[in-house]
């Protein structure tokens, strides 16, 4: 929240720092904020370099330019392990980057179709080729980590199953448009290529669009019939209002069922745990059979930083730079 004459060219807030200078594109210099409410920070200066590519960034890393960086490269894990001084940071997270199929249109308004692209998927296979094996695998569920989320058995990919349901669709011999982008995270594109290829399996042709930020997150965001798109970590309620719930701001799939809607809705207002906790879990069963999404991995979040760092800890949030917890780094 900020005040009604709130001045962006003098920025106020109550964080562990104060800028001291902004140059858009280029950097950002911050110093400590002596009246910050909790601990730290327990640096003089902080400094947050913006590079053009991602092999600037890692050249900078290696070559103690800087201390940390974000958003490393899975290609460069290793180069980074070989590297004396430098780490790389992996947090196992609940983020993810699923496929999204709008319920609302054809051919994915039929619940066999979206049952059959769920079983079309080798997850594992989709990791290692995507992610460099650096995730784990989903079971087209979000919020891994949320105390109401059931035990369902892991879908495995069913190529004969999904040919059959396919079939009883009316859907054998079936083409579709796959919108994808770099901007929806390392790995998207590849992914959406890999399920190309494993979707021939069951005679669907997948045809991969790959569009630029500006088109992709554009005007014609959440009207895609079949694309992705990146979340972070949250428990399920918070991600069913954000995402999944009709009055939700990025229902991307049109996700629509009144039962489950009764029930998320009744977790909402339920206080005792364990009743929310059996709420969720109905929720969820529901939304597993016939929801809109792929949720086909949990993506590892990989970072890189300088051993000489302390206070750097992994954040199952996926936020780089373990949530920007700046304030707890220090030199040791």
């Amino acid at each position: 929240m900020v005040p009604v004459d709130f001045d962006p060219e003098n920025p106020i807030g109550c964080g562990p720092f104060r800028i001291s200078d902004f140059r858009p594109g280029e950097q950002a210099v911050f110093a400590p904020f002596e009246g910050y409410w909790g601990d730290g920070p327990y640096v003089d200066e902080l400094t947050v370099v913006e590079f053009p590519d991602e092999t600037a960034r890692v050249n900078a890393f290696l070559s103690d330019t800087i201390d940390a960086m974000s958003q490393l490269p899975r290609a460069q894990v290793t180069v980074v392990e070989g590297s004396a001084g430098h780490l790389p940071l992996r947090a196992k997270t609940g983020a993810w980057q699923p496929f999204t199929m709008r319920i609302d249109q054809k051919p994915f308004d039929d619940v066999r179709v979206r049952q059959a692209f769920r079983l079309i998927v080798d997850r594992q296979q989709m990791i290692d080729q995507a992610y460099s094996g650096y995730g784990w695998a989903g079971n087209d569920m979000y919020a891994p980590f949320d105390p109401g989320t059931p035990d369902l058995p892991q879908r495995e990919q069913d190529l004969e199953q999904a040919k059959s349901l396919l079939k009883e669709a009316g859907y054998s011999d079936l083409a579709v448009e796959l919108v994808t982008s770099d901007a929806v995270g390392g790995g998207a594109v590849e992914a959406a290529q890999v399920f190309a290829e494993q979707a021939k399996g069951a005679g669907v042709k997948v045809n991969v669009n790959k569009v630029d930020a500006g088109v992709f997150y554009g005007e014609d965001y959440l009207s895609w019939t079949f694309a992705q798109d990146f979340w972070y970590t949250r428990n399920y309620l918070a991600q069913a209002a954000a995402g999944s719930l009709p009055t939700a701001p990025y229902n991307e799939t049109h996700w629509k069922n009144d039962k489950w809607q009764a029930l998320v809705e009744e977790a909402f207002q339920t206080v005792d745990e364990a009743k929310r906790n059996e709420l969720i879990a109905e929720a969820q069963t529901i939304e597993h059979e016939e929801g809109g999404y792929i949720v086909w991995a949990f993506n590892d979040q990989i970072d890189a930083y300088n051993e000489k760092l302390g206070g750097v800890v992994p954040d199952k949030q996926g936020t780089p730079l373990a949530g920007f917890r700046f304030h707890m780094w220090y030199f040791v």
